[in-house]
């Protein structure tokens, strides 16, 4: 590994970003009423743009985020923090992915491309194409973003070496409070989010 000093870096942002990430989460399942956590889901904003601030001027001293110079972690770690943030952000860190897998797959951590994709496609209001972005309802449960030629999507997924579509599961609470991962995946509702679920499930 070229850069080990960075790669420790991006890790260490990657742990803040999950707790914080898995501590909101706590929070949004707990919350009545959505707005009784718009502050922290603005903090939390805040606190995404200031990693993905720190994870850019790393990729600008690396020039990309191949396997050779920060490891499967690292990688993991700027595409992750790239995806918890806006579009302008997320597009350059997945042009720099793209260039690293066209140049050679395995220097490349290609399954994280997927998941930037789609979290670029759906803050851009687009259907996504491999269907790894899930959003919640008022109800709290869980429902798929249209997804561009459903009926191919497990294809798609296979040539990125991600498993086949499966329900979300969270972290932040029991499996016991999460009942659709006990129902056939064939149940999961597809359908376009309405503005307000875009803004409370983006960012």
């Amino acid at each position: 590994m070229k850069y080990p000093q960075c790669a420790q870096e991006l890790s260490q942002l990657l742990d803040e970003d999950q707790k914080e990430k898995k501590d909101f989460a706590q929070q949004f399942f707990a919350a009545k009423d959505n707005a009784q956590f718009e502050a922290e889901r603005q903090h939390l904003i805040a606190n995404t743009k200031k990693r993905t601030a720190r994870m850019l001027q790393i990729l600008d001293e690396i020039k990309e985020p191949s396997l050779s110079n920060v490891g499967d972690e690292g990688a993991l770690a700027i595409s992750v923090l790239a995806s918890h943030d806006e579009p302008p952000v997320l597009d350059i860190v997945l042009a720099s992915f793209q260039v690293v897998y066209d140049r050679d797959k395995d220097d490349c951590r290609y399954q994280s491309i997927p998941a930037m994709v789609d979290a670029s496609r759906l803050a851009k209001r687009q259907p996504q194409y491999f269907g790894t972005q899930w959003f919640f309802d008022d109800d709290k449960y869980p429902f798929l973003p249209i997804v561009e030629d459903f009926e191919h999507v497990n294809e798609r997924r296979r040539e990125y070496s991600i498993e086949p579509l499966r329900w979300p599961k969270s972290l932040a609470i029991p499996e016991s409070e999460q009942p659709w991962l006990s129902k056939p995946i064939e149940q999961l509702v597809m359908r376009a989010p309405t503005a307000e679920e875009y803004n409370a499930n983006l960012g």
